[in-house]
């Protein structure tokens, strides 16, 4: 007969192969939206008013928010798949017990259990409120 401890950590193993899958797919679809930039559209032409500059200028700054955002995400997603590589993969950072599974699927690329993600978040909210 099986162990408890074996079993979960056979099922915690099985678990992390499913998400190592997510996270290389999360990885090409990011890479592919750094890489698929908007070209520049800027012409030699003056814009036709105050109302199209200031629209192409918003655009821009959208752009680049969103491929600030697509690069951070795809550093998470590289740093998650090291310490799978690694088998540090799961553990709090901060306390060091396993992060629960379900949470690991809703976050891949997650370094903190609910417990010290909710309290970085409270300490976070206490810090901006002073």
């Amino acid at each position: 007969m099986e162990r408890t401890g074996t079993g979960r950590l056979r099922s915690r193993r099985q678990a992390f192969r499913s998400i190592r899958r997510q996270l290389l797919q999360d990885r090409d679809r990011l890479l592919l939206q750094t890489s698929a930039r908007r070209p520049d559209q800027t012409t030699n032409e003056p814009a036709a008013d105050v109302l199209d500059l200031a629209a192409a200028e918003r655009d821009v700054l959208f752009d680049d928010l969103m491929a600030q955002r697509a690069h951070l995400k795809l550093q998470q997603v590289e740093r998650a798949l090291h310490r799978i590589d690694d088998a540090s993969y799961g553990v709090c950072h901060l306390c060091r017990a396993d992060i629960p599974l379900p949470r690991l699927r809703a976050q891949p690329d997650a370094t903190l259990c609910i417990p010290c993600k909710t309290e970085c978040e409270d300490r976070a909210l206490l810090h901006s409120r002073t």
